[in-house]
């Protein structure tokens, strides 16, 4: 019998990746089926094997490759919290049921949203403020003869409103994923409603994580409308910049018509935090369900404090007519 060897190539020999950039040593590293991703505090890295790049091995001279993907790193919340925490819990685990692998891509899938949410809502807060603090230095909004002249505005409001909320609820769906992996159902375009009923056929039903998803519908249905009405009927959302009303000058607001309008940075900082608990706590309930093997019963979840305050605190407007 002829065995056949894979022929060594010069990708096949060893490597060295100095991440340059970041603040400090990496304190994290974490492998996904095409790259790996590093942290430092305020940074984080991707890189690349040869076989990511070429499996096919059709090159011989593949190099390794890197990149600074996010500049948040182990610090953040959401890179913390959403995924290192979750992908190293699952480190040397036997579980019941679900792909490893396909969790961790859905961590990271829901890690990545919830940044971009992050990052719209932050550019929306800087402008905010700016404006803000443009009004109080002036004294309050004038008004000559009768007329509020040029009044101030956030440039691509809806452009990023939209990005939070098509985010939002991709990273709901992402959250799906997880479950649809641990609990081999199937959920689709985030209707956690049709989960819950495939949830509750299980025999036993994950009581616990059901009465957590329970108290977690309100908020998953105020993003799914505030983002399906974006597109459908017959409902509309409407998204409001500074605008003068007969009380005075009112900050963006959001609203389902016809609800009643909302401020909207208040609330956009108020549901990225509820996602970023929804990911976490969906995912430690789902894993504590199904750990398998000899030490399953030897592991506990415990809450820690945060060391932080929250994302970002918002100021309180107020606008004076002058």
């Amino acid at each position: 019998m002829t065995q056949h060897r894979q022929l060594m190539m010069p990708r096949d020999g060893a490597g060295k990746i100095d991440l340059v950039g970041g603040t400090g040593p990496l304190k994290h590293m974490i492998g996904l089926p095409t790259f790996m991703e590093f942290f430092k505090i305020d940074t984080t890295f991707q890189g690349q094997s040869p076989d990511s790049i070429d499996p096919d091995r059709t090159k011989p001279d593949v190099p390794w490759a890197w990149r600074i993907s996010d500049d948040a790193g182990y610090s953040n919340e959401i890179v913390a919290r959403v995924f290192i925490q979750c992908a190293e819990a699952l480190n040397n685990k036997t579980l019941k049921r679900g792909d490893e692998n396909k969790i961790k891509v859905a961590l990271h899938t829901c890690k990545e949203d919830l940044r971009n949410c992050e990052k719209a809502f932050l550019r929306l807060l800087r402008e905010s403020k700016d404006i803000e603090q443009a009004i109080k230095n002036s004294g309050g909004v004038k008004i000559e003869k009768g007329v509020v002249n040029n009044l101030p505005q956030i440039p691509n409001l809806e452009h990023d409103a939209t990005i939070f909320l098509t985010s939002s609820k991709r990273a709901l769906q992402s959250i799906a994923d997880v479950l649809n992996e641990f609990y081999g159902i199937s959920i689709s375009n985030a209707r956690f409603d049709k989960g819950i009923i495939q949830l509750k056929k299980l025999n036993p039903p994950p009581a616990y994580l059901l009465e957590f998803l329970d108290k977690c519908t309100a908020i998953i249905n105020r993003i799914l409308d505030l983002r399906n009405f974006q597109d459908h009927t017959p409902k509309k959302t409407v998204v409001q910049n500074f605008h003068i009303t007969a009380k005075g000058l009112f900050p963006p607001t959001w609203q389902v018509v016809p609800e009643t309008e909302k401020p909207m940075l208040p609330e956009m900082h108020e549901l990225l935090g509820s996602l970023i608990e929804l990911a976490e706590i969906t995912f430690f309930h789902s894993l504590m369900d199904n750990l398998a093997g000899p030490f399953a019963n030897a592991y506990n979840v415990e809450e820690i404090p945060l060391r932080n305050g929250k994302m970002g605190q918002l100021s309180g407007f107020d606008a004076n007519w002058r």
